[in-house]
């Protein structure tokens, strides 16, 4: 989801793309008939089939816990190697990377003496436990790190809780989620600088709900380390109105543990190209996903989009000049290895990738894309994708960066690179949370996302 904030920052440049006098049929049609005949095959196909949703079936029920280090993942990956070929894509292998191994242990925290509550809380990936027995202290309420570096010698020996809200007035969510995200980062970071024993982290939603968010969290080695929680935000409002009539004593205990590295692996397969096989567009998403809920929106549909899109290609007949080359990366949540790995691996072959693809903002409708590339290069991409306005997915922003967190390599190595927007309004209702299941995908809008992947994937293949 580093996608989500970065995607933010840019999507006021669309508006200047596209252009307001021309209706979505005619600027299709003008762009070119036969680009416009592909989308929309792409699209009807995509509905007709609703296979995308079976993709996604079949990963969260083989695979429902796939946090990168865990078995689930290994799981997850033959999963992918027999989906691949199922699919009937060719040059399917796993590469190997190492990846952490962090797992999460007893959770559980609530106020002790006058007022006495529960407090539905879950470890931040990458925390360290608390004693057997949990911390306990008095709790200090803090919105902006530096209102607790004032506090200072007031902070020591007690348990911070970083209680600032996504705020709910900026238009993107991705935007909301990147002012307020520091905290569950860095958080307990600077509770360690100030003496304290502990951070508490309001959880990553606008939502008022039950359901702690978990996520990566670092740490500085020239700092003490302290655990760290995410709290449900429905007892993040609790606990501040308990602070408000005065002090407030805390128990935690986590049982987390980080273990050695383990083996681990990206998913590759291949569409291979007609004329210039050699040369590889790729498409991807993140094959790992927290262990709080199944993964479903983040980033399964991701999975689902990408593996769904050369399905849909070889059942239209499609064959890009290109090779399309799926990649279900690895450790996307807690350290980016897979990312790594797979830059590393191809390093002697850059040249030969022509453009990567991004999915992992969610299975919502649609919307378009965002580009690394800029001036003439980003004009000739938009008008190949224009017939996408007919499925609502014709936004369009140059110059935004990676497109991708799992991309980003391929990024600083030159390639150009695309992250695919939807509509994620409820996007952070669900991310890292037990909530994030099945029931809260719709079909339609993840057979869309994928039939976008397509037609994007096949035009820059052929460009």
């Amino acid at each position: 989801m580093r996608t989500a904030a970065l995607l933010a920052a840019a999507i006021v440049l669309v508006a200047c793309k596209v252009p307001e006098s021309s209706s979505s049929a005619a600027a299709s049609t003008a762009a070119d008939p036969l680009l416009a005949a592909r989308c929309a095959q792409l699209a009807d196909r995509a509905l007709a089939d609703n296979h995308a949703i079976e993709i996604l079936k079949g990963l969260v029920t083989a695979a429902p816990k796939r946090l990168s280090g865990s078995p689930g993942y290994n799981d997850a990956v033959q999963w992918g190697l027999a989906t691949m070929r199922e699919i009937g894509l060719e040059n399917i292998r796993a590469e190997p990377c190492m990846v952490p191994c962090w797992v999460r242990g007893e959770e559980r925290a609530e106020v002790v003496g006058a007022g006495a509550m529960p407090l539905r809380v879950c470890a931040l990936g990458g925390s360290i436990a608390t004693p057997e027995h949990g911390i306990e202290a008095e709790v200090i309420e803090v919105r902006t790190f530096e209102q607790l570096q004032e506090l200072g010698e007031k902070a020591r020996g007690k348990i911070v809780f970083f209680n600032r809200p996504m705020p709910r007035i900026l238009r993107r969510t991705g935007q909301a989620y990147g002012e307020a995200v520091p905290q569950r980062s860095n958080g307990a970071i600077e509770a360690g600088k100030v003496g304290a024993i502990g951070a508490i982290v309001r959880s990553m939603t606008t939502t008022i709900d039950e359901y702690p968010h978990t996520g990566a969290m670092h740490y500085d080695e020239a700092v003490t380390k302290v655990p760290a929680a995410a709290v449900a935000t429905v007892d993040a409002e609790a606990l501040s109105a308990q602070l408000k009539l005065g002090p407030v004593r805390v128990h935690l205990v986590l049982g987390c543990q980080t273990h050695p590295d383990v083996p681990g692996a990206n998913v590759v397969g291949e569409l291979r190209g007609s004329e210039r096989p050699d040369e590889v567009v790729v498409i991807g998403g993140h094959l790992d996903a927290w262990d709080l809920g199944r993964g479903a929106h983040d980033d399964g549909t991701g999975i689902a989009h990408v593996l769904e899109a050369v399905r849909l290609l070889k059942a239209c007949g499609v064959r890009p000049k290109r090779t399309i080359r799926v990649v279900l990366f690895a450790n996307e949540e807690n350290g980016l290895r897979g990312a790594l790995a797979y830059a590393e691996t191809h390093k002697d072959e850059m040249s030969l990738h022509k453009a990567a693809i991004e999915t992992d903002g969610g299975g919502f409708s649609p919307q378009g894309f965002s580009t690394s590339l800029r001036d003439a290069e980003a004009e000739a991409v938009r008008k190949l994708f224009l017939p996408l306005q007919d499925l609502g997915a014709g936004a369009f922003a140059a110059g935004a960066g990676a497109g991708g967190a799992d991309i980003g390599p391929l990024h600083k190595a030159g390639v150009p690179c695309f992250g695919l927007w939807v509509d994620g309004q409820r996007y952070f209702d669900y991310h890292h949370t037990a909530a994030d299941d099945l029931p809260m995908v719709n079909e339609r809008e993840l057979a869309l996302g994928a039939a976008v992947i397509a037609y994007a994937a096949s035009v820059l293949a052929n460009r």
